[in-house]
């Protein structure tokens, strides 16, 4: 054998073993791209959201050019005013039921016009249908019921893929999400429930709206929220008043009461809860003038039974373990209406929850800072996260 062909063997040596290691390389890199593809496609459809509600001058632009204009109507759902947002193309599509807060332009309101669109260009077929009571402030179990009824009409549409509904909701929307979520009836057709800012236990709610404080397991924490919360407690605990001339007088009252007053209980904590009101309408104005947090307990407990009942449904910490499906959960550190520790509470019971606690938020709307990364890649993390359930 000559030098030339020893060289000649070393080099085809060499040769393929530089074959063999792009060939590993290659098999790596494959396989890593499958086994992450459902996070890599999720983080595209993140960004795809993202840039839909918040404003970015080359993104937002970026993103219209290479996604497909939505298709959406307005229509009735279920006999409610909806909104419904559809991607380009033909389907069916992952259906996703968004469920707003107490907000008067309901599904007219501009941020979540943009995140149905946003979420129809990132591929889902978005619902957004007007509840009762939720545009005037007024929570009852009507809305409760309604919710319900909205999932189950947007797993039935002929466009949702696999007659499945994922839930996302903000402020008490979130909440709504979740009681729905644990309908024995829904459960099972709910592909994951994705939240923003709920609570999770109606004691607390009412305790910090009437007495600016609640009870955290050892002692009462005091808790600054914005007066509308007060408003908001105030207008959907007298739409319980059993004795309708006393609801409809009281109703009333609230009317005069702007949704943005600095305190908004001062007329309920002035008048007489004697003589004019039946019973149960007394129970309920103490329980709203109430200022003391050690007295919360006894005037809750001496509410309407059937009063007492219906705020329990509005409680999804009550039954949260029934929840079947997904749930991600995401809070400011100190929201303007819920402490944190509502998420926390029931992502402890729920059987696969998870708990995002991010200065990105401001209450239910995304308010990220260039200068906080780490806020910020937190929730890109929830949204991720919850794009991936959720197809």
């Amino acid at each position: 054998m000559t030098l030339f062909d020893q060289g000649w063997r070393h080099k085809c040596a060499k040769i393929g073993l530089w074959r063999l290691l792009g060939l590993v390389l290659l098999t790596t890199a494959v396989f890593l791209v499958a086994a992450y593809w459902s996070w890599i496609e999720a983080q595209a459809r993140a960004v795809v959201v993202l840039s839909s509600v918040i404003e970015t001058p080359v993104l937002t632009p970026t993103v219209k050019i290479v996604t497909e204009e939505p298709q959406v109507q307005d229509t009735l759902l279920a006999d409610m005013p909806t909104l419904i947002a559809k991607p380009g193309g033909e389907g069916p599509w992952p259906a996703l039921l968004f469920v707003n807060g107490a907000t008067p332009e309901g599904r007219m309101h501009p941020e979540v016009q943009n995140l149905a669109r946003g979420l129809a260009r990132a591929g889902y077929l978005v619902v957004v249908p007007d509840l009762p009571g939720l545009r005037n402030g007024e929570i009852t179990e009507e809305t409760v019921s309604s919710t319900l009824e909205a999932a189950r009409a947007t797993a039935n549409l002929s466009d949702a893929r696999d007659g499945r509904v994922g839930l996302i909701g903000v402020s008490t929307g979130a909440t709504l999400a979740l009681v729905t979520a644990e309908n024995p009836d829904m459960r099972d057709r709910i592909s994951a429930v994705v939240g923003i800012a709920p609570y999770t236990d109606i004691r607390t709610v009412l305790n910090i709206a009437t007495t600016g404080y609640y009870w955290d397991g050892k002692r009462y924490v005091p808790y600054e929220a914005d007066p509308f919360l007060s408003y908001v407690v105030a207008r959907s605990l007298v739409a319980n008043v059993p004795c309708e001339t006393d609801r409809e007088e009281l109703r009333s009252e609230l009317k005069d009461i702007n949704r943005l007053d600095p305190n908004p209980l001062a007329g309920l904590r002035a008048r007489p809860t004697t003589g004019d009101l039946c019973p149960e309408a007394q129970r309920i104005v103490k329980l709203l003038a109430n200022e003391d947090p050690e007295r919360f307990d006894e005037l809750y407990m001496e509410l309407p039974t059937k009063v007492r009942e219906g705020l329990d449904k509005l409680s999804p910490l009550a039954a949260g373990e029934h929840i079947v499906a997904p749930v991600e959960l995401a809070s400011a550190p100190h929201d303007n209406y819920f402490p944190a520790s509502e998420s926390s509470a029931l992502a402890s019971i729920v059987p696969n929850g998870q708990v995002t606690i991010t200065n990105a938020l401001d209450h239910a709307e995304p308010d990220p800072s260039l200068d906080d990364v780490p806020a910020f890649s937190s929730f890109d993390g929830f949204v991720v996260r919850s794009l991936r359930e959720t197809r």
